[in-house]
């Protein structure tokens, strides 16, 4: 009699009590009673269809039928390259690094580099509470809150952060496929690290705050009087220079830094006061921004000081090769200087973005269309992450529609 699995048709699964001979080899015993383990036995004819047998061993009969069952089933999905709930969590974390690797993954080159480094320092790595977990064991709240508290006490709060998302897009890929049908997941709360540590300076910086309009001025007028010094060589006037249009680019648009050092002059259109952003954090975020007149104006200067050829923020030192990207550890330290020697030690390059969708949002602009401006293809994390709630502002206005 056939047995349906969901995925594909089985024969009748056969399972007899096995003891060890005189000689040590297992044979069939007499009885149950007498019985050392239990071996089952089924056919299983799969998609390709090929008619393989499958046994498997337990302690009891049960088991023994239900590993031969659980075996079948993976046979049925694919075999060894098989998503089952008895495959390794990292087993499966690699095969999801393969998967989030793919460009039609539509997650960028940056996206996955971080889930790659998170993956092996926290999931892969000796000591990982749930590195030798089956995904079937591994998806239980209690052992995965677990997991993120020893990250976070050994790594820091950010680090479970990552951990938390790499482990969740794992289960998540599990789900999909069929083995698991729910993410535990998403029932377990944030975590923070418990492990006292001396502030540093970078610890002490706002990544909530936008800069006020004065703010914003007084950091590019700085960016460029520094670029401006007497008695500076040529190529160290031509590093601060792009710094100073670098932080005007983010201030009036809105991008992330890695999206200004990505773009090259055939994405930028100063007649048309527009630029073709080519978004780094997903593939959706590219996205067609204006540019303010004065932006414009300081873009086309730099057109014709520098020329119009490969990356319009190219890497400063080179200036033989336009195609060389500015590697983000120059250009952030650069960023840090200025924002240092402007007074805005608690700001971050990141600072320019929110304070874009600040300006915008109190300007009336349409919640759609800031998170367009910002590359974000759901407007909700725009309101949730960069526009901070109100609770005690002045609502008169809508009071006459009530």
């Amino acid at each position: 009699m056939a047995r349906s699995l969901g995925l594909g048709e089985h024969g009748e699964i056969e399972a007899v009590p096995q003891k060890r001979d005189t000689a040590g080899s297992w044979k069939r015993a007499p009885n149950a009673r007498s019985a050392g383990r239990w071996r089952a036995r089924g056919r299983v004819k799969g998609y390709d269809g090929t008619t393989v047998d499958i046994s498997r061993f337990g302690q009891t009969k049960r088991a023994a039928i239900e590993a031969v069952e659980q075996a079948i089933e993976e046979h049925l999905r694919g075999g060894e390259n098989a998503i089952t709930a008895s495959m390794t969590v990292v087993a499966a974390g690699r095969y999801w690094i393969e998967q989030i690797s793919r460009t039609d993954s539509k997650l960028s080159e940056n996206t996955v580099r971080d889930y790659k480094g998170g993956f092996r320092r926290y999931v892969e790595a000796e000591g990982s509470t749930i590195r030798g977990l089956t995904l079937r064991q591994a998806n239980d709240p209690q052992r995965l809150l677990a997991f993120l508290q020893k990250v976070a006490d050994n790594h820091g709060t950010g680090a479970a952060h990552l951990a938390k998302s790499v482990v969740s897009g794992i289960i998540r890929m599990a789900v999909e496929a069929g083995p698991l049908t729910s993410n535990a997941m998403l029932q377990v709360r944030k975590v923070k690290s418990q492990t006292p540590k001396v502030v540093a300076a970078k610890d002490q910086r706002d990544h909530q705050r936008a800069f006020t309009a004065e703010e914003r001025d007084i950091v590019l007028a700085y960016a460029d009087e520094y670029a401006r010094r007497p008695g500076l060589d040529p190529r160290t006037v031509r590093k601060w220079e792009a710094v100073a249009d670098l932080l005007a680019f983010m201030a009036g648009t809105g991008v992330r830094i890695d999206e200004a050092r990505s773009i090259r002059w055939d994405q930028l259109y100063i007649q048309d006061s527009q630029a073709d952003i080519h978004g780094t954090k997903t593939l959706g975020s590219r996205r067609m921004v204006p540019l303010p007149d004065w932006l414009a104006a300081r873009m086309q200067a730099r057109a014709e000081r520098l020329g119009t050829e490969g990356l319009v923020f190219a890497a400063p030192s080179f200036t033989k090769d336009h195609d060389r990207k500015w590697s983000a550890s120059n250009s952030n330290k650069a960023v840090r200087v200025i924002l240092n020697g402007a007074g805005m030690s608690w700001a971050i390059s990141h600072t320019f973005r929110r304070t874009v969708a600040t300006r915008l949002d109190k300007a009336g602009v349409a919640l759609s269309d800031i998170a367009d401006q910002l590359g974000h293809a759901d407007p909700s994390m725009t309101a949730k992450v960069y526009l901070g709630r109100d609770f005690m502002g002045n609502r008169s206005h809508i009071a006459t529609h009530l």
